[in-house]
């Protein structure tokens, strides 16, 4: 059994059940249904394992020694780092980092080229140094504007002709930047992924030196 198949027969669980809140809240803070809203704020384990169809895209079209970065951590980090990409997981949960480390230890993946950033993606991002990237995998923290805040320090670090991978893209906050980058030239679409989540290829040495007036979707917007 390969790893995908694994992971998703196995559905082990890295995250906590609410990752991006650190303090404990009350369900009526939540928009959510009760019932729902009452799990999150609860605690405990769960999956929040990415569509399969995405592990099986990234584990056929990232090569070995691409170099590649990741907002958030779980299922895609262990196909990244299976693939022997030189990938760095930014993630703010230690248990998180700490459950995937063991699992990958326990099932014989070797994590020589995977580098952990314990942070928020919102401190780390405005200095790292990483650049010439094959692949960016936006999965972080969902709530506007994290994930604009993401693309944004990410977009030049990308080499052009590379991927930008954007999960959840049903969620609000995601979905404004899909729809800003389907239009965009600095940017063209490559795969979507059953509507949840989609590939952007950059066409653009530097899609952010740009104007206003220069933007499809700022221009139609108004």
């Amino acid at each position: 059994m390969d790893l995908i198949d694994k992971l998703i027969t196995q559905r082990p669980s890295f995250h906590d059940s609410e990752t991006e809140v650190r303090r404990s809240f009350e369900p009526s803070e939540s928009l959510l249904p009760e019932a729902y809203a009452r799990n999150l704020a609860g605690g405990g384990l769960t999956c929040y394992g990415i569509d399969q169809e995405v592990l099986r895209f990234l584990a056929e079209n990232v090569l070995e020694d691409n170099r590649t970065l990741e907002i958030g951590a779980g299922y895609t980090t262990l196909v990244l780092t299976s693939r022997k990409a030189e990938h760095t997981a930014v993630t703010p949960s230690e248990t998180e980092i700490r459950r995937i480390i063991e699992y990958a230890g326990t099932h014989g993946i070797q994590l020589d080229k995977l580098t952990f950033i314990n942070e928020p993606s919102e401190t780390y991002l405005p200095r790292c140094d990483l650049t010439n990237l094959d692949l960016v995998l936006i999965d972080g923290k969902h709530a506007f504007p994290w994930p604009i805040v993401d693309w944004f320090y990410t977009a030049n670090k990308l080499r052009c002709g590379g991927l930008m991978l954007l999960d959840d893209m049903q969620i609000r906050s995601v979905g404004i930047l899909v729809e800003f980058m389907s239009v965009d030239p600095g940017w063209q679409l490559a795969y979507d992924f059953s509507g949840k989540a989609v590939a952007f290829r950059k066409v653009r040495d530097q899609p952010l030196d740009v104007a206003w007036h220069m933007q499809p979707w700022t221009v139609t917007s108004r």
